[in-house]
């Protein structure tokens, strides 16, 4: 029988549409300890180091949790279990991307599937105080409909597109800052360079851009069974079905 990890005596909800590794970064910040410990307490196993492979541990948290996981997580933090299973890239599983179960990754070569990183959008990390959209993490977002801009590709600053690994679990995170790993010997444990990310400058398009219309379709297809929009008017698609990118014939055929 797996043991429940203690309650947390600070409690943080997630906002909504959050990504689980924003929420546990936000969670280690406000209870001003490491990410390590944090996710030490909520039971996730340590993850493999050089030369001691462990299995079942994938390389990002976000993307798929057991349901003991799950559950366990729940337990300590307060939050419902449905919730933090919407968290993870697996609320998008079979309608936006697609999970391989036995080895929690995402299949790349499917529904435009991005194995790492994210995108992000610079207003969003101001208003909501440094916290990420599980959405940013999908290879279909590309513009923020709220604020009407492109998302950002990476850090400024470094140049370093951003969660394509775990933030470090030896510090204490900060919020909205670049949270890539030191690139350089001397360079703060928290990031690459501690760029403020809600500093970016993306382009901003105006109302009615193709850009925000052609987004403001994707997310309302991903969200829906049936597509009926544009070319699918006169012969509706499931949702996969209009999502799926033909790959080319050999030799051309």
């Amino acid at each position: 029988m797996t043991r429940l990890p203690r309650t947390l005596p600070i409690r943080l909800d997630p906002l909504p549409g959050e990504a689980l590794d924003s929420w546990l970064e936000a969670l280690a910040h406000r209870l001003c300890t490491t990410l390590g410990d944090v996710t030490s307490h909520l039971g996730f196993p340590v993850r493999a180091r050089s030369g001691n492979h462990l299995h079942d541990i994938p390389s990002d948290w976000t993307i798929a949790l057991r349901e003991h996981e799950a559950a366990a997580v729940a337990y300590a933090s307060g939050v419902p279990p449905a919730v933090i299973t919407a968290m993870t890239l697996a609320h998008y599983d079979e309608r936006a991307l697609r999970i391989d179960p036995v080895r929690r990754h995402v299949d790349r070569r499917v529904l435009w599937g991005r194995g790492r990183g994210s995108r992000f959008c610079p207003d969003c990390l101001t208003d909501s105080g440094g916290r990420w959209q599980l959405l940013w993490r999908l290879g279909w977002a590309f513009a923020c409909t709220r604020h009407q801009r492109l998302l950002a590709d990476c850090c400024p600053n470094c140049g370093r597109v951003q969660r394509q690994r775990p933030h470090s679990g030896r510090v204490i995170p900060q919020p909205s800052l670049c949270g890539n790993p030191p690139s350089q010997p001397g360079r703060p444990p928290f990031g690459g360079c501690g760029f403020d990310l809600a500093g970016t400058t993306t382009l901003r398009l105006p109302s009615g851009h193709p850009a925000l219309t052609a987004q403001h379709r994707l997310l309302e297809t991903i969200e829906s069974d049936i597509t009926s929009f544009g070319a699918y008017a006169a012969l509706p698609q499931p949702r996969l079905g209009a999502l799926t990118v033909s790959e080319p014939s050999p030799a051309g055929f």
